[in-house]
This record gives C-alpha cells, structure tokens and sequence, in this order.
C-alpha cells in the first residue's frame, strides 16, 4: 500500500520574533494560558513592552494564524532575563516547547550574550528540566517574590554554558 506524499511540506509552526501587531495575539494568548493560574495573567503595560520594545527579544508560535506560546526575554547588557515561557494547554505535547526555546538560544548565540537566568516555581519540574537541559544551575531562593509565602528558584546559564550550547548547535547546523 502506497503511503500518500504530503501536498504540504511547510513547517507547521511558525516561530518568529513578536512585531507590535501581536499585541492583541498576546494579550489572548495570556488569558487562555493563565486564567486558571493564581498568579494570573500579564497585565498589558507588561505584554506591550514585549510587543513594542523588547520584540526581537520575545518570539511567538503560531500554528496557522493561531497564536500557540510564547517565550518573552530582556536583555540587560550582555546578560538576559527569560522571563516567561508558555504554551496553550492545546499544544503541551507538541514541538512548540522546543522551538520556542531554540529560537530563544539562537537569540543568546546570535548576541552573543554572557548569561541567561530563569525564574521558577521549585514545583515546576518541566521547566526547571529544560533550564538543566540548556546547562542552567540555581543559584538562588527568592522568597515572597511575587506575594507572601511565594518562593522562586533563580537559575542562570553562564558563558561556558552558552559556549557550549553554541558548539551543540553549530553541530546541528542550526547557526553558523
């Protein structure tokens, strides 16, 4: 039995820098991913200095024309803060996850940045997963951060980890 060749080759997720036109994709992709969440969402002061200033910095995943996650950084200098990483429950296990994260290092590599650092939940084990994967190691407890009785875990990627992660990619011919 013949398998049928797909009509479509392109890539199904689109992952690309944030433009000040995707406010509006943000500010609903927010209220989909964290209405549930206690913490809640950005408030658009927030979500607009990711669409208007720190844009080449902040990249989206869109399936289609449907905004699916996005991961939000700040530089400071040569270091940067990865400030939010988040995926519509529709697209946790898929490579969304993934292609946010390497469009985000591409960036680090590209500008050749010195350090990464996260900020985390000492309960989100995926996200403290990735950080490892990338080479990141806590380096701090933040208690009430956000609000009494909040604890977040602060861990950084430094430049030998970067370095590595250049060479890692460079293997796989995904910079130059």
């Amino acid at each position: 039995m013949a398998i049928p060749l797909m009509e479509n080759t392109q890539p199904r997720y689109e992952i690309r820098p944030m433009t000040p036109e995707d406010f509006p994709n943000l500010r609903r992709l927010e209220r989909e991913i964290w209405e549930q969440d206690e913490v809640g969402e950005l408030c658009p002061y927030y979500q607009r200095l990711c669409t208007d200033f720190f844009a080449p910095w902040c990249f989206i995943a869109l399936d289609g024309d449907r905004p699916v996650g996005y991961v939000l950084n700040f530089p400071n200098g040569k270091d940067v803060y990865c400030a939010t990483l988040a995926v519509h429950p529709d697209y946790r296990k898929t490579r969304v996850n993934y292609l946010l994260i390497r469009a985000m290092v591409k960036k680090l590599l590209a500008e050749d940045m010195e350090s990464c650092r996260f900020l985390v939940e000492p309960e989100n084990h995926d996200a403290r997963s990735i950080h490892a994967s990338l080479g990141a190691r806590v380096v701090a407890e933040a208690r009430d951060y956000y609000r009494e009785g909040d604890v977040r875990l602060w861990s950084v990627i430094e430049k030998q980890d970067i370095d590595r992660l250049r060479a890692r990619y460079s293997r796989l011919k995904l910079v130059s």
